[in-house]
């Protein structure tokens, strides 16, 4: 073998160990929730058992959200093909640890959004479960994940990601309040609708902004939460901590 021909099977090898590689629905044991099927590996029953311990409010947004997005993948084969159907059910199943109101949160801090403490306590679940290994869960792979949960609060971005971190935040679109989304199957909606029942969730979501723009405002300047603060926390004040005020400090229009 030529010597170039020898450099460019080690770049190869190289480039393929490197990059995460997607687990697809044939490399992984799965099982069938409320009508959908899913990835049945140990560390996603145990994100499941750790959301299970949530209020239902919670509890059933995660589940609804792992479900409605694993639904809308397996209607389409190719995607399936694509998707890390594992990181998947862990992105989406684990999105919302920063929402976790309870005294002595191990996922919330006070400094930063609630999206960024998802994204890091997913990352932590993930690397101190007994299954971990680096060379399976890489780098790349756990990046993927962090950056599909730290997206889901913003909008614009996600379309323009890797297919996994776009699939973890549109599923978490796929659950929002006061609309049902066309993407999803309207069978397979109905089903995990009826498994996870929707009734408590906004009321759930507007207590959870509020509990944040009143307990750690300087994570929500900026940020849609911040519009909650305003609404409904007693001084609560953005004015002076925004981009906008930063901006326009000392400006004086002709």
């Amino acid at each position: 073998m030529k010597v170039n021909s020898i450099i460019s099977v080690l770049a190869l090898s190289a480039t393929a160990f490197a990059s995460p590689q997607p687990k697809g629905h044939k490399h992984l044991p799965t099982t069938v929730i409320a009508g959908v099927e899913v990835v049945d590996t140990q560390i996603v029953r145990d994100a499941h058992a750790l959301i299970a311990k949530f209020p239902n409010y919670l509890y059933f947004h995660c589940m609804r959200t792992w479900l409605l997005g694993a639904a809308t993948i397996n209607a389409n084969a190719t995607l399936k093909a694509e998707v890390d159907l594992e990181a998947h059910a862990l992105g989406t199943i684990l999105h919302d640890l920063g929402w976790d109101m309870s005294t002595d949160s191990p996922w919330v801090t006070h400094e930063n959004r609630f999206e960024v403490d998802g994204a890091l306590g997913a990352v932590s679940f993930i690397k101190s479960h007994k299954s971990y290994k680096p060379c399976y869960w890489n780098t790349a792979r756990l990046e993927r994940i962090f950056d599909g949960i730290a997206l889901h609060g913003t909008v614009g971005i996600h379309p323009y990601k890797n297919v996994d971190s776009k699939w973890i935040t549109a599923s978490v679109g796929f659950d929002g309040v006061n609309f049902t989304p066309e993407e999803v199957p309207t069978a397979s909606f109905n089903s995990v609708v009826a498994a996870y029942p929707k009734d408590d969730f906004q009321a759930g979501a507007i207590e959870t902004f509020t509990w944040m723009a009143a307990t750690k405002p300087d994570a929500t300047y900026n940020t849609f939460v911040e519009l909650f603060g305003t609404a409904y926390v007693p001084g609560y004040n953005a004015t002076g901590h925004r981009s906008f005020d930063r901006i326009t400090a000392g400006w004086n229009p002709q």
